[in-house]
């Protein structure tokens, strides 16, 4: 991908193997292998090893060394031997690259022990967060999404060393009637659905997804003042990160919800390489519009 493809099949890392060509190291397209490399590598304690999976579905073909290996070798050596290994893939709905291509790996990464995960929404975020991330000690995911590589954005001028650590959520927008949750390319459509329908919503981008990391205070605040949630994602349902969430955020927060908390996510079939068929499956501005519409029926804001 990085070294023969010129950056991958989005680009993402374009001139990375002419600018560091000491630094970036092609493999066999083996994911078990270059995990197990990368794992390897980050436990020796002289690296700080980035490795990339084309698409998150491929997490499954290492499974073991991403799992059983560099999720676990941290707690398995009481702490002792850091891991500091970033993981980068990209979520890609709506690309039309077909079922194994394009899954959101956000919930198997965070119901699995070890793994810290930054999902970022904007190009300053990515910066921050990758630094926080390379910076760590633990295994850190990083997601991205095929939607985001095109857009046109900001970043601090003149400083690319801020970190954004663990533990800080951004309120996108302020608002009294509901609390919406999301992440990566979902919180523009969140914005887009709150502008459609007018509902006066807090919107929430977690940016930290894993539990060691998630801004419970932020999210806490939020909830007591809406006394609504609404979780926005866009993948499968099965596999959704909101599960657990939602889940966690009734048990912290039960006196404080006036109605159970509310999803947004795609559907239990997993996405087809057919536009119609993916289309169907996924979650985008007006499923979040229809969801918004339902909350505010059942009370919210009242």
């Amino acid at each position: 991908d990085i070294h023969r493809l010129k950056g991958g099949t989005n680009g993402a890392t374009k001139g990375l193997a002419d600018a560091f060509p000491d630094r970036v190291l092609g493999t066999p397209i083996s994911e078990n292998a270059f995990m197990g490399l990368g794992g390897g590598l980050a436990l020796d304690g002289r690296y700080r090893p980035v490795v990339e999976f084309m698409y998150p579905d491929f997490m499954w073909v290492a499974a073991d060394q991403v799992f059983n290996q560099v999720g676990k070798a941290r707690h398995m050596f009481g702490g002792d031997n850091p891991v500091p290994l970033v993981l980068r893939t990209k979520v890609a709905m709506g690309s039309g690259y077909g079922s194994q291509h394009l899954m959101d790996p956000a919930g198997i990464f965070a119901t699995s022990p070890g793994w810290r995960i930054v999902a970022p929404s904007s190009a300053a975020d990515y910066v921050g967060l990758m630094n926080a991330a390379l910076a760590l000690q633990d295994p850190v995911l990083v997601i991205e999404h095929v939607d985001l590589y095109a857009e046109k954005d900001e970043i601090i001028a003149g400083d690319l060393d801020y970190i954004i650590p663990p533990g800080t959520a951004a309120v996108r927008r302020e608002g009294s009637a509901v609390t919406v949750i999301s992440y990566l390319s979902m919180v523009k459509h969140s914005l887009e659905a709150i502008e459609q329908t007018g509902v006066d919503a807090e919107l929430i981008d977690l940016r930290w997804l894993d539990r060691a990391s998630i801004d419970w205070a932020t999210i806490e605040a939020s909830v007591k003042k809406t006394n609504a949630v609404l979780i926005v994602e866009q993948g499968a349902l099965g596999t959704s990160y909101g599960g657990w969430l939602a889940d966690e955020i009734q048990r912290r927060y039960f006196d404080w919800l006036d109605q159970p908390v509310q999803r947004v996510t795609g559907q239990e079939s997993s996405p087809s390489i057919s536009r119609v068929l993916e289309r169907a499956a996924i979650a985008r501005t007006e499923e979040v519009v229809a969801a918004l519409t339902a909350v505010v029926a059942n009370g919210a804001g009242a």
